[in-house]
Parts: C-alpha cells; structure tokens; sequence
C-alpha cells in the first residue's frame, strides 16, 4: 500500500533548518510514499503575479513554487525517485519503481491537496492531509465556539469550505480535492502538519474525511 501525504510547503519553506527532520520523518514508513507539497511561503509570487496576470498566469507561478519546494525536499529524502512527476502518467511510472516520490502541482486551478487526492486514487493509496490546524471545524478554529470534526462526509464539508478557490488560497482543502475524494473513496485524514503526525498519521489526532 502507498500513502500519499499533501504536505502544506509553510513546512518546508518556514522550517528549512529542519528539512532534515521532516525528510526522515516521511522516509520513516515501511511503504511507498508520494509526497505533494504546496507553496508555503512562495505563495507572495502568486500574489505579485496576480497584480499583473490573470488567475491562470498565477497558477502557473504557483506550480512551479511547488515543484521548487518538491525539488528542494528530494535533496534530504531517502529512497527518492529522482525525477519531479509532472503528469499523471510520470506519478505512475514513479510509483511502478517503489522508490519515494516527491513532487507539486500539476494542472492549473488544482491546489496541492487536489492533486494529492488524484495521486491516490490512480496508485490506489491512503491520503493523508498535513496542514496548518489539527482537525477539520465547523468555523474558523480561532473562534473559541468552534467545534471539531473526528470524521466528516464529504457533503458536509463542501459546505465547512464554501468559497475557498482562489489561488495560493487552500487553507485547508479545495471542493475539487473534496469531488475527487468523493468519486474515488480515497481513504483521507486531515491533521496538524508536524513530524511526529507524519510518522504517524494513523494515530495523532486529526478528521477522517468519508466518502458520501
């Protein structure tokens, strides 16, 4: 079985004296992992391009600030496929090697977790969401009536994330990520991006993500 983790790019590109530790981290399982990392703090790019280029000009910027955080990841990887997959045939040419796989986006108007989902449904992986809060909530988890979410359908969490589609702007997942999941029913968990939850990411706290 391959796991498949979105991995939020704050973590590499706010945390890159730690890159060491984030790289054992996801080398530490026993199977196959693909690994597909979001922007991070590349997302000022996307932004700047957005003053002068429309919404597809910034996605193209903001794919490339993906693949800038996947290259950047594969240096401290073990096992590492040594290629950045950039379509859906590369991601399965990889995964037929067993090594790891690192890599970011792939189609403009996908957000990384989107295109994670995809990457688990053709290899027929586990999915595991690394971002910046520890569950799903029904609001925004700032506000002290917000409640948590241990599992959530899909349905349902169309209506939590309502309107989040603009670029660089997937805070936690996208309604395209949440289709994907659906059709497929992908095996999903969503929890706080850190090391010791990505060496674990069956156990540490987080919302489980069921197909409706």
């Amino acid at each position: 079985m391959v796991k498949v983790f979105a991995v939020s790019g704050s973590l590499i590109t706010g945390n890159l004296k730690d890159l060491k530790e984030l790289a054992e981290a996801l080398s530490s399982h026993e199977e196959q992992v693909l690994v597909v990392t979001g922007a991070g703090n590349l997302k000022s790019y996307i932004k700047a391009a957005g003053k002068f280029g429309n919404q597809g000009e910034q996605d193209l910027v903001g794919i490339t600030a993906t693949r800038l955080n996947a290259k950047t990841l594969m240096t401290a990887m073990k096992n590492v496929y040594p290629s950045i997959p950039e379509t859906a045939y590369d991601i399965r040419e990889a995964a037929s090697t067993g090594k790891n796989i690192v890599m970011g986006g792939l189609t403009p108007g996908h957000s990384t977790d989107a295109v994670a989902a995809i990457a688990a449904e053709l290899v027929e992986a586990h999915l595991y969401i690394a971002t910046s809060v520890d569950h799903v909530y029904d609001r925004d988890p700032e506000n002290e009536d917000a409640e948590k979410y241990e599992e959530i359908d899909t349905d349902e969490l169309r209506k939590v994330i309502s309107g989040n589609n603009e670029a660089g702007g997937h805070e936690l997942i996208d309604g395209t990520a949440v289709d994907i999941i659906d059709r497929s029913t992908v095996k999903t968990r969503l929890f706080k991006g850190n090391t010791e939850n990505i060496r674990n990411p069956e156990s540490c706290e987080g919302t489980d993500i069921l197909p409706e």
